[in-house]
């Protein structure tokens, strides 16, 4: 009797399993060379394929509904990598009936050409959508519903041009949805809570912490803007120029990489704090001098590996920045970088010549350290000036004849006060300054003195 029973309940279990899966089976059908699925709605499909596969040829029209034995269906998505692959397809268009084109969607369908238009219905295009569909020759219109941008989304879509226009409803963007694009211009509608495009300046910034994800060639950034985003102009093949204001404090991994029409001087202003991993990587056109800000404390792996092209390095950093420590890469900061010899401040070569920014060799850093010394002035010998007490943590006196103007230089160079004076005497206090040399330009009516200064 129990083994009935349990033969019983078993045989049920089984029917129960089979009935559930058969009901969760959802209806597959073709038409016209497209494959659908009928959605848990069932009054919707999602787009899967072609029957060809990678074969598939020509123009992708897709429809805005299909009608399967007497069923009429709205096409509402378009499926998970459903032409991942399909290189042979040349153009696309996609109905207002979609809402959502899902990860990997149409990537490496390299043969499209011409506009890339998402149209309004559309609220959410997925993860690498649209990944290294580098033949699109035209414009990218993003449709006014479309809420979120995956990563990778237009990553390789190195054809797109024109201006990207972000609206107001997008309020995510992934992590390099746009990288390698050429877009002449950027904006960002005005009433998009999330991101802005503030003073023209043809970038996308996130509002709430004023960093610049997304540049393009023409893009001016803001002295608003505190942070320059990860790989935010990685790749801009027409990039040949970047002012970078004294309003940013870090530069993230690869913001600048791969930018190999860069050229001149790079100078990495005195805000910055931190330099990310391969900000500048293989930026081999820069032909000048790379300026290194004096608050830079540190300079991520691969940063300026391959700007090969530099003629000059100078450090502004009394202490030498930490260099790259990141898991996984070998702390090649500057590894084939165009110089082997760094300019730092006064007193301050010994502690580079003691840091890992000393390769003997000069294959991943600098063998030769020199110092800078203060602007260049003349001294004349029959100037006779006086300043004290030296060394100093307060004060210091200035005396000599007919004193005109009084200037006093840092450890770098730079002018850190100016005053004209009319007399014998001067008093100039160096409480508010740091511990370090400083210098003191006397200029007076027979001439110029410079004296060096301790402070303590």
């Amino acid at each position: 009797m129990k083994n009935s029973l349990f033969l019983k309940r078993a045989c049920l279990a089984v029917l129960l399993v089979m009935f559930g899966f058969a009901g969760m089976a959802q209806t597959t059908f073709t038409v016209d060379d497209l494959n659908y699925q009928v959605n848990p709605d069932g009054t919707s499909v999602t787009l899967t394929g072609h029957v060809n596969g990678y074969d598939a040829t020509g123009a992708l029209n897709i429809p805005e509904s299909v009608n399967y034995e007497g069923t009429d269906y709205t096409v509402t998505t378009i499926g998970n990598s459903a032409f991942l692959y399909y290189f042979y397809l040349t153009s696309l268009t996609i109905p207002n009936s979609v809402t959502t084109i899902e990860d990997g969607a149409f990537a490496y369908c390299s043969g499209f050409t011409g506009d890339l238009i998402i149209p309004n219905s559309v609220t959410a295009i997925g993860a690498s959508a649209f990944f290294t569909c580098y033949s699109f020759d035209g414009d990218l219109v993003i449709g006014n519903s479309v809420t979120t941008i995956g990563e990778y989304a237009f990553d390789d879509c190195a054809g797109l041009h024109g201006v990207l226009n972000i609206p107001s409803n997008v309020t995510t963007i992934g992590i390099d949805a746009f990288r390698y694009c050429t877009f002449g211009g950027i904006t960002v509608d005005a009433a998009n809570p999330v991101f802005d495009s503030r003073d023209n300046c043809n970038a996308i910034v996130r509002t709430s912490t004023n960093e610049l994800v997304l540049g393009c060639v023409n893009t001016v950034i803001p002295t608003s803007v505190t942070a320059i985003g990860e790989n935010a102009f990685c790749g801009l093949d027409g990039l040949t120029s970047i002012n970078i204001p004294n309003s940013i404090t870090s530069i993230g991994a690869g913001a600048f990489s791969f930018c190999f029409h860069l050229t001149g001087d790079l100078t990495i202003p005195n805000s910055v704090k931190t330099i990310g991993a391969g900000a500048f990587f293989q930026c081999s056109g820069f032909d000048g001098t790379l300026t290194i800000g004096e608050s830079v404390e540190f300079i991520g792996d691969y940063a300026f590996r391959q700007c090969s092209n530099f003629t000059k390095a100078v450090s502004l950093a009394k202490n030498p920045p930490e260099l790259g420590n990141e898991p996984g890469w070998n702390c090649v900061v500057f590894e084939q970088f165009g110089t082997q010899t760094l300019t730092v401040p006064y007193g301050c070569a010994e502690a580079y010549q003691n840091s890992n920014w000393y390769d003997p060799i000069g294959l991943n850093g600098f063998y030769e350290f020199i110092e800078a010394e203060p602007q260049a002035v003349s001294e004349v010998e029959n100037v006779i000036s006086a300043v004290y007490p030296n060394p100093t943590k307060g004060a210091v006196k200035i005396e000599a004849e007919g004193i005109r103007n009084i200037s006093v230089y840092n450890s770098l160079g730079q002018i850190i006060f100016e005053n004209a004076v009319n007399g014998d005497t001067f008093e100039y206090d160096f409480r508010n300054q740091e511990t370090g040399v400083y210098f003191i330009k006397v200029e007076t009516i027979n001439g110029v003195d410079i004296k060096k200064v301790t402070v303590l």
